[in-house]
């Protein structure tokens, strides 16, 4: 059930954050180089990309009140029961995504110009400012997904109630007798 759970957190998740990289971003800088992009402050000059990305951050790390929380405990616990060592290398892997994440949020979003030779580099903020603030779309969009990260986040029932009726049917059990996934 958590990795039915999960399947559902990570597209949400995952669609949120390429939708902030790919549209919301790269559309105003032209860039996916990190390097490039630490060298923007894109806090201040795209303020409302920079809060989503941290909430869908916050979201992929598993934090409480997002999707990710229920799914991955759901997986962590299930894996306990039945494999203590292999849930500690899964719980090991969460501690190092959340730490990927963290530095993946600081260096694309809050990053600062660090001195006069940095005025010279291609991205620099003067040659982008000011960006386009988002749009109604980006921020519609948005809003529907962290919706749905933080709806199941805080009621996962609403999802695992169709989940584990469908894993306890005849059929998936008929499925799993004939070795197939």
């Amino acid at each position: 059930g958590g990795a039915v759970l999960q399947m559902f957190s990570h597209g949400v998740i995952a669609g949120l954050l390429f939708a902030v990289v790919g549209r919301m971003v790269y559309e105003r800088t032209h860039t996916r180089d990190l390097a490039e992009l630490q060298a923007l402050p894109l806090h201040r000059l795209i303020p409302g990309a920079a809060a989503i990305f941290v909430a869908a951050g916050l979201a992929s790390m598993g934090l409480p009140g997002f999707s990710g929380f229920p799914s991955e405990l759901t997986i962590l616990v299930g894996a306990w029961r039945h494999h203590v060592p292999w849930a500690l290398v899964a719980g090991l892997g969460v501690l190092v995504a959340g730490a990927f994440t963290i530095k993946v949020m600081q260096r694309a979003f809050f990053g600062q110009l660090r001195g006069p030779a940095e005025s010279t580099r291609k991205g620099h903020a003067a040659e982008h400012a000011p960006m386009e603030p988002l749009t109604l779309p980006e921020k519609a969009g948005a809003a529907l997904l962290i919706a749905a990260t933080v709806i199941v986040g805080l009621k996962p029932d609403l999802l695992l109630d169709w989940i584990m009726p469908a894993l306890q049917s005849p059929a998936f059990a008929l499925t799993l007798t004939k070795g197939h996934p």
